[in-house]
């Protein structure tokens, strides 16, 4: 449908991945169609045409409430009232016509007599006698009409098949005369109680789309073949899918390995089985693959004749194709979770004595390890040792599996420990929080020397700082550095590394000013290195460190050993040296690691880190899109998002977020990045709006400082800010500072800057040379916003030259910048300097609205209204760049430049 920008267009979903945490918002997978007719609802109400709609469908959990609910998320510029059905209230008549009354309360009160008093006695909220149905109906139908009066209305109403039967009446009459109001009426039934209205029937999900809506569940890596198994004994039903993993942590999931155990109530039919085939079903649960020749292997050494299939498939419990496939994946976890542990032990034996131990190591030993009825600790080392292997098959959820049943397998209390500790910091790195504390306490209970306790207390500080981001936290990763110095030297480096990044990040380098020099003498050359640069940066300026920076910048760019948490310097250290091209690379890079191994507690940071980039680039959709996973995953595992990048995600939008208007102290939750990252927000905001006062009161701190976060952006918002205002020595000191880094770091990014700051204090050809160089150089960088920034400033100086037509080009090809991007504050300031060029709008004549379809008809008169082209593309569910397509149409058809000019040819009496 994208290909034809006339037609209705779907908004693409958030992007989402096997990384996705679970429980966030998930896409409606496999559902385009039926999204479309949804949007195409809200459409008509838009345009003043009332329509209603039945979503049926008769299996549980197959969507109906999920469509429901995002069509109340899609219809922004409706008002939305949300009723339910009660199976407790199925026999008392009006009580849903109840439900909407007191939603719309105030209407209610704005109805004439007759009607309004017939509603109230109808729903008990007046004495009377009970009145005519037909009387009920109208005044229910002229009650929405009311409501629909300044705004269109989106009435909501769930589970159908639960509506008394009065109200249901009352709601059908309604929804076949509700067209000529604003209203959109959209059902969720299970049955057929609104026979005869508009329906859209829910059907099963195709292969295709339940694995994606699988992957974009799981909490960890998967196996395929366990993925197949799952998606096959869903059926297609959403719910379904959902439920087979959710709820079990990752380390439950681990590469697909175990079956996760619940209590839920007795089946009877699972509980009136024969022996036999209660044995083959404990089997069919413990094999996680659902593999039929490992399954009559396992049978076969156990006694279990194939006969004992025939009452499980009879009962519907078990169906045995190509997989073993239980009739709910949930029933797979209670039949494993129901059964005692000597029965669970034997089975698992069987399937050990049947997996090959050459072919299939890791599934063999898994099986044995859980057929011990103690601990062994020759088992317990093969579980150690056959972590690596995997991790590759299933990812850091897979190990940290295979070490947690290494630790309960181990006797030894000191090789315990050490394995408990081992384990708790994979679970920690997988996401498993919960399961890292536990075995760090299984570590306490035995013999703790101090390399393990040192170990112990990295890992507590690397939470504690997930958690809060603050001072003490660094604090404590700077301390268990140092213990792991005394006792372990060689797990040192990666500590201190690791800490410095976390200083960096929060801008506690003052811990570190004093220690630093002799840290880098002590450790081996790469980090050496690093450590004496970022020494250098703190103690002696940018000069000194550039050089030593770029060099480890390098280093830590192509070392894939280190640790991640100690690789994320190089984001930081990239911006810092306005390296847009291996800042670019580095954010990729670390991303699709963290995605590879599941390393969902660094996932959030290089998520955010990436979005910066993003966003800089002017991929502000992208941008958001992986904001919103990182929030996911923060949220996910108890850490706080990263509130400051929504927020200047915002401030290119145009957009004031609360932490631009009430900026927290410096030193406060994401420490000093984050604090220089709303600065530059409100900057960015400020700037684009013209209100240059309050940019160079945001920014101008700047000058007083020197650490490594964003200065270099912050001098330049700080510098145009301070040149239009007329703060001429307040821009010549920032231009200063900034020559200082840009010169030195020598990129297109950093001295195509330069040129435009230094632009905007020349004057006559001089500063034209510094804006043509300014946007030759931004032209060859990856930052697109500083470019329409460059383009924009010239264009503007263009104008105050009086060369209005040179300037009409240049601000033009800025506004276009802006539009693409979704910047549309700068978008509008560039659209002012195009209409202050002196281009004129014609008259409004009396054929203007015959010469634009009605789309664009919509389009214009929400523009006209002040809308952005993001609100325009929400409220008439199509893309924005659709949005910018059917505007440049109508510029070109009224003879107009801009939307600013809209009012000058249509009036509101015409788009009412």
């Amino acid at each position: 449908m994208g290909s034809n920008p006339t037609m209705l267009e779907l908004r693409p979903d958030t992007v989402w991945d096997a990384s996705t945490a679970p429980g966030a918002a998930l896409p409606l997978v496999g559902r385009d169609l039926e999204r479309a007719r949804l949007r195409q609802l809200l459409v008509s109400t838009v345009s003043g045409q009332g329509a209603a709609l039945v979503v049926r469908g008769t299996l549980p959990g197959i969507g109906r409430t999920a469509l429901l609910e995002h069509a109340a998320q899609a219809a922004v510029g409706h008002r939305v009232v949300r009723l339910q059905g009660s199976a407790s209230e199925a026999d008392l008549p009006y009580s849903a016509v109840h439900l909407l009354c007191t939603a719309l309360a105030d209407e209610l009160m704005q109805l004439g007599q007759p009607r309004r008093e017939a509603l109230q006695t109808a729903v008990g909220l007046r004495a009377g006698p009970a009145p005519d149905r037909m009387v009920v109906c109208v005044a229910a139908l002229e009650l929405l009409s009311l409501a629909a009066r300044t705004q269109p209305l989106l009435c909501l109403v769930d589970d159908v098949q639960w509506l008394d039967e009065a109200s249901a009446h009352v709601f059908a009459f309604v929804a076949r005369r509700v067209t000529p109001v604003r209203v959109a009426l959209l059902f969720a039934d299970r049955g057929d109680r609104l026979g005869g209205l508009p329906c859209l029937t829910l059907a099963r999900l195709n292969h295709t789309d339940a694995r994606k809506l699988l992957r974009a569940t799981l909490p960890s890596s998967m196996e395929e073949a366990v993925v197949e198994r799952i998606v096959a004994e869903a059926r297609g039903n959403p719910l379904v899918l959902l439920d087979a993993v959710r709820g079990a942590s990752p380390v439950q999931l681990g590469g697909g390995y175990g079956v996760v155990a619940s209590h839920p109530a007795e089946d009877a039919a699972v509980t009136s089985l024969a022996p036999d085939s209660g044995l083959l079903l404990l089997l069919a649960a413990a094999e996680p693959l659902g593999d039929p020749a490992r399954l009559w292997r396992a049978a076969a050494r156990l006694g279990v004749a194939p006969q004992a299939a025939e009452s499980l498939e009879m009962a519907g419990l078990v169906s045995f194709g190509p997989w073993v496939t239980f009739r709910d994946p949930r029933l797979r976890w209670s039949v494993y979770g129901q059964a005692s542990p000597a029965e669970r032990r034997r089975v698992h034996d069987a399937l050990a004595r049947t997996t090959d131990p050459v072919t299939e190591p890791d599934r063999h030993l898994w099986h044995l390890a859980h057929s011990l009825a103690g601990p062994d600790d020759g088992v317990g080392a093969r579980l150690a040792r056959c972590a690596g292997a995997a991790r590759e098959r299933g990812g850091l959820a897979a190990e940290a599996a295979f070490l947690e049943r290494a630790t309960v397998c181990t006797v030894t209390p000191s090789l315990r420990t050490e394995r408990a500790i081992t384990a708790a910091q994979v679970c920690h790195a997988a996401g498993a929080v919960d399961a890292a504390v536990r075995l760090l306490a299984v570590a306490e209970l035995g013999p703790v020397d101090a390399s393990n306790r040192a170990r112990m207390k990295r890992l507590c500080a690397r939470m504690a700082f997930d958690r809060t981001r603050d001072r003490a936290s660094v604090t404590r990763l700077l301390e268990s550095a140092e213990e792991l110095d005394a006792c372990a030297p060689s797990l040192a480096t990666g500590a201190y590394l690791e800490a410095l990044a976390a200083a960096t990040f929060t801008g506690h380098l003052d811990l570190f000013r004093t220690i630093l020099p002799e840290l880098a003498r002590r450790q081996p050359r790469g980090a050496g290195r690093l450590l004496e640069s970022v020494a250098l940066r703190c103690t002696d300026g940018y000069t000194a460190a550039v050089e030593p920076l770029r060099f480890t910048l390098k280093t830590l760019e192509q070392n894939h050993e280190e640790e991640p948490r100690s690789r994320l310097l190089a984001c930081l250290i990239a911006a810092d040296l306005w390296d847009d091209d291996t800042w670019h690379e580095v954010t990729r890079i670390e991303v699709e690691r963290a995605r590879a191994v599941g390393a969902r507690a660094v996932l959030p940071y290089v998520l955010a880190h990436r979005a910066l980039v993003k966003i800089q680039t002017g991929c502000l959709a992208t941008g958001q899109a992986l904001l919103d996973e990182s929030r996911a995953m923060a949220d996910a595992g108890g850490m706080p998002s990263f509130v400051p990048l929504e927020a200047l995600l915002g401030a290119w939008r145009g957009r004031e977020h609360p932490a631009v208007s009430r900026p927290g102290p410096a030193g406060g939750e994401g420490g000093a990045v984050s604090a220089a990252v709303t600065k530059y927000a409100s900057a960015v905001l400020h700037n684009a709006r013209g209100a240059y006062e309050e940019a160079v009161a945001a920014t101008r701190d700047v000058l007083d400082s020197d650490s490594l976060e964003l200065q270099g952006l912050l001098l330049g918002e700080l510098i145009e800010a301070a040149a239009r205002c007329g703060e001429a020595d307040t821009a010549s000191a920032a231009l200063e500072r900034l020559r200082e880094r840009t010169c030195l770091s020598g990129t297109d990014w950093a001295l195509g800057v330069q040129a435009r700051s230094r632009a905007l204090l020349h004057e006559g050809t001089g500063a034209e040379a510094l804006y043509i160089e300014a946007i030759e150089r931004l032209g060859r960088s990856r930052i697109r916003t500083d470019l329409a920034r460059a383009q924009l400033v010239y264009g503007e100086w263009l104008r105050r030259q009086g060369r209005r037509i040179d300037a009409r080009a240049l601000l033009r090809t800025a506004h276009a910048s802006f539009l693409h991007m979704g910047a549309d504050a700068f978008a509008d300031r560039a659209m002012r300097e195009v209409l202050a060029t002196g281009e004129r709008a014609r008259r409004r004549v009396p054929q203007t609205r015959s010469h634009l379809t009605p789309q664009e008809w919509r389009i214009a008169s929400l523009a006209r209204d002040g809308r952005s082209n993001p609100e325009i593309a929400t409220a008439l569910s199509i893309s924005s760049r659709t949005v910018e397509y059917h505007l440049h149409k109508v510029f070109t058809k009224l003879s107009i430049t801009s939307r600013t000019e809209l009012h000058l040819v249509l009036s509101s009496a015409e788009t009412a």
